[in-house]
């Protein structure tokens, strides 16, 4: 064969892979590959990372966490074509987290995990906190504060120390030292990816609680619905307890039979779809008694409940496409929490490129937890009740210092810190800078 018979089929042989990778997004897919098709579109658009997560955002979470059903394939291989490394895990593939057998939380992280993710170090304290280091019983003139979430308020993606919940903790001693406060702060992260609001719930219970808190931060989403749903459906095939009284009574309010809750062959709900619409007029009402039984909790050890609403990175969480969810959030959060810190146009006048992890993933990167972190600074500052419990002005303070509104004048308009710089500022504005870090 000659060389230029060779350099020809090579020619055609590349002629045709291209070819067929065009075909894929030109041609009608089948009706299970409409996510795919959705993903190839958009990469077609100025915002090819919007894809699957636009058109059903827990179809994204479930492929994220790596509980994705045969459907998932397509959208799987789209992202390929996006350009997904295969070397891009899943969070239910990063084995920092562990299954719990019988357990109404389902999963957990794992205590003292070290690993990079993406780049990032990804690592938990003892007690399984993405966090660093603490003791279970709280140091002497010690102010606590937990954080329940899920994967955005964990951090996914991101580094350990660059997480919005570790640069509020140094941002309130920074200031608590600029303003003279000898009272010291500790912000202990309970939030774990694809966590409902009901597992948030439980964590609190079961996790939180016993380290004492003196405020407990909710972290809400727009996705919260839709992870509860999974969850519920996930305790039905796993045959797991149900638990709360509330989750029960709007089981049966549903109409759900033994016949509706018969597995497959596979061990998988049988009826899934019919147990999703039987549950789905209910999927409020039972958010409602989570906060207010979180709240019952919260208040009965003298613990103030604030609930924080934390956007992800992109159109899915945009002014219009967020209206609905937010109207309902903020009227459960209203009537259950003791403050609302709404957070959710953070990332409206930004390049959502330039804050979130990669085209196929909208959890926020380094910058955008900057940007969270700046966001509730600013929401902790204009919250007088909130800030003031924290800032007490009769409190034992050895100095005065310039009112907040100064603090956020200098946090917004200097530049941030380099990853390597560590060092406190004098200024209070200074000390919230500091802890907007990578």
């Amino acid at each position: 064969m000659t060389s230029e018979t060779q350099g020809n089929r090579s020619f055609r042989l590349c002629f045709a892979q291209t070819l067929g990778v065009l075909l894929l997004g030109l041609a009608p897919l089948p009706a299970g590959w409409a996510r795919a098709r959705s993903m190839l579109d958009s990469a077609r658009s100025n915002e090819m990372n919007r894809s699957d997560r636009e058109i059903n955002a827990g179809g994204y979470y479930q492929s994220l966490i790596g509980v994705d059903g045969p459907e998932g394939a397509p959208a799987e291989l789209a992202l390929r074509l996006l350009g997904k490394p295969t070397d891009w895990v899943r969070f239910r593939a990063a084995n920092v987290s562990r299954n719990i057998d019988d357990d109404f939380l389902m999963f957990e992280l794992r205590p003292n995990a070290n690993r990079m993710l993406f780049g990032q170090q990804f690592t938990t304290n003892a007690f399984g906190m993405r966090d660093r280091p603490y003791t279970l019983e709280k140091p002497p003139g010690t102010y606590r504060i937990v954080v329940l979430g899920s994967s955005m308020d964990m951090g996914w993606g991101v580094g350990t120390e660059s997480t919005y919940v570790n640069l509020l903790e140094d941002w309130l001693n920074a200031h608590a030292s600029k303003r003279g406060f000898e009272r010291r702060f500790e912000v202990l992260n309970f939030a774990v990816a694809a966590y409902s609001p009901e597992q948030r719930l439980d964590a609190y219970r079961r996790k939180a609680a016993p380290f004492q808190p003196d405020l407990v931060l909710y972290a809400a989403t727009m996705l919260d619905i839709r992870l509860m749903e999974i969850h519920i459906c996930d305790l039905f095939q796993c045959r797991v307890n149900l638990t709360y009284d509330f989750i029960k009574k709007a089981v049966v309010d549903a109409g759900l039979t033994p016949a509706d809750l018969r597995l497959d062959s596979n061990d998988r709900l049988r009826y899934k779809d019919l147990v999703k619409k039987k549950l789905r007029p209910h999927y409020w009402e039972i958010y409602d008694a989570t906060l207010k039984a979180l709240a019952a909790n919260c208040h009965s050890t003298g613990a103030p409940l604030a609930c924080a609403i934390i956007p992800r990175v992109g159109k899915a969480d945009a002014p219009e496409a967020r209206a609905p969810m937010l109207a309902q959030l903020r009227e459960l959060i209203t009537r259950n929490a003791d403050n609302l810190l709404d957070l959710s146009n953070t990332f409206d006048n930004v390049d959502p490129e330039s804050v979130e992890m990669a085209a196929w993933d909208d959890h926020p990167n380094t910058e955008g937890h900057k940007l969270l972190f700046r966001a509730l600074a600013h929401a902790i500052v204009d919250d007088k009740n909130l800030y003031t419990t924290l800032f007490p002005e009769n409190g034992n303070r050895h100095q005065e210092e310039g009112p907040p509104g100064e603090f956020i004048h200098d946090f917004e308009t200097k530049a941030p810190q380099k990853p390597e710089t560590r060092n406190l500022s004098s200024a209070a504005h200074d000390d919230a800078r500091k802890a907007d870090r990578p």
